[in-house]
């Protein structure tokens, strides 16, 4: 099946000669051996340490993230000696390779520059910089494709390349955060603050809420006055009494037109 999807991809590259130059550049004629794949993850890691810079409690997941891929690489350089399985266009005949061949029995499983690009991935996921992430693993899934589109590798080789990066920038990672942590911290109250810290504040402070209260509304002077005159003529009014027996006799007799047995002053009410 690995030798199929090369012959797939490299038929696909005899029919598209107009994505050579690209593919060839990206892969490692940019700048070789490095190629624009690397250095398109290289700048994506450059702008994690700025923005880091902005939070540093993430900063050391951010230096683990290039530190995380040196060690991806020395690994893969170790591992490619010890697997020695040979390139495809050594085993294979008549396949178009865009790139030069390198020297005899040369050998690539796993691919270093697929476990770098593995490593930044996962490494930019430790330090939280999803935007960055996503680029990232577009980049890094166009370097996978380029290094089969030109004929140096098989899928497998590129693969294999990714998972080594990948674990070895997670599995490594809580020694990674025990080391660099303190060497962050001790960084930021130094001289050298700059590199894991920005002077400019985080955020904007907020603007702090001023009540100015408003004076009390005075009433209106023929308010009081109509107030006034209102209340003096309340306390001058008498209390209503209320009708009590003796008043309701007086009223019968007199409508009667007779006088009650007693005298005038029980009349009184």
């Amino acid at each position: 099946m690995d030798k199929n999807w090369y012959l797939d991809v490299n038929r696909l590259a005899r029919r598209t000669s107009w994505a050579h130059g690209f593919m060839t550049a990206y892969v490692e004629r940019a700048l070789a051996p490095v190629g624009a794949g690397l250095l398109v993850l290289a700048a994506l890691v450059l702008a994690a340490w700025l923005s880091a810079r902005r939070a540093p409690e993430h900063m050391a997941a951010v230096v683990w993230c290039a530190v995380g891929a040196m060690v991806a690489l020395g690994l893969a350089q170790v591992l490619v000696q010890l697997l020695a399985r040979l390139r495809p266009y050594e085993v294979l005949r008549h396949v178009e390779v865009l790139i030069p061949r390198g020297p005899a029995h040369s050998y690539a499983l796993p691919n270093s520059h697929a476990a770098i690009a593995g490593a930044v991935v996962c490494g930019l996921v430790l330090a939280r910089r999803w935007r960055l992430t996503i680029v990232a693993l577009v980049a890094t899934l166009l370097l996978l494709f380029a290094s089969v589109y030109v004929g140096a590798n098989y899928p497998s080789d590129v693969v294999a390349g990714a998972g080594l990066g990948a674990v070895v920038e997670i599995a490594l990672w809580p020694l990674g955060s025990w080391v660099l942590g303190p060497v962050v911290a001790s960084l930021a109250g130094g001289p050298f603050e700059w590199v894991v810290a920005s002077n400019a504040p985080a955020h904007q402070p907020s603007r702090q809420l001023v009540i100015n209260p408003r004076a009390p509304k005075l009433p209106d002077a023929r308010a009081m006055d109509a107030l006034r005159v209102a209340t003096e003529a309340a306390r001058r009014a008498p209390a209503p009494r209320p009708p009590g027996p003796t008043s309701s006799i007086r009223t019968t007799v007199i409508k009667a037109g007779g006088r009650p047995g007693g005298s005038s002053a029980d009349e009184a009410p």
